[in-house]
């Protein structure tokens, strides 16, 4: 048995030629601009039936006085009106938020920018400063942490990129690592 087919240990360890392949290649990864406009058209959607649960409210109690069954169901129409102008809230800043997020992949490393305009958080790390990447299920969010030699991690889940999957993959082929399940 030979040991002229095992990698050097040390930095750059188990850098193959296809990896170094991938790293020649710049590649820069955004959310889809078709996927953000649908969730910010749902938005204006959600926000359009809130108005409209808001109304029903006001048609309820003006059509027959203050009955029992009335107030229940001006109250059922006011709690799908709050619901729906939460859900409106909320898709509308996820939508802003993840129009910006980018991860930048070029011959020196990865930079991730999570942050939004007003206040931008870059991280760059090193191809050989990536110590691993891991996944873990939250909820119902799919969350990637990609950890530095440093202490320095970038995190990003469901709610940061449409394909956190894709976007971990793309950095685990440039690296040679796994990704671990935590």
């Amino acid at each position: 048995m030979s040991t002229t087919g095992f990698p050097a240990p040390g930095p750059g360890a188990g850098i193959t030629s296809q990896i170094a392949m991938y790293r020649a290649t710049p590649v820069v990864l955004v959310n889809s601009r078709l996927l953000i406009g649908v969730t910010m058209i749902c938005s204006i959607l959600f926000a359009f039936l809130a108005v409209c649960m808001v109304l029903m409210v006001f048609s309820v109690f003006s059509s027959g006085g203050s009955s029992d069954g009335n107030l229940f169901s001006a109250v059922r129409w006011g709690l799908g009106a709050l619901v729906f102008g939460y859900g409106c809230l909320r898709f509308w800043k996820l939508s802003r938020a993840m129009a910006n997020y980018r991860v930048m992949m070029d011959s020196r490393g990865v930079t991730f920018n999570l942050g939004t305009k007003k206040q931008p958080s870059d991280l760059f790390l090193a191809w050989d400063q990536i110590a691993a990447i891991r996944h873990k299920r939250v909820g119902n969010a799919q969350q990637y942490y990609v950890l530095g030699r440093d202490g320095n991690e970038a995190r990003f889940s469901s709610y940061t990129f449409f394909r956190p999957k894709k976007v971990a993959r793309l950095i685990a082929e440039r690296t040679g690592l796994a990704i671990q399940e935590a």
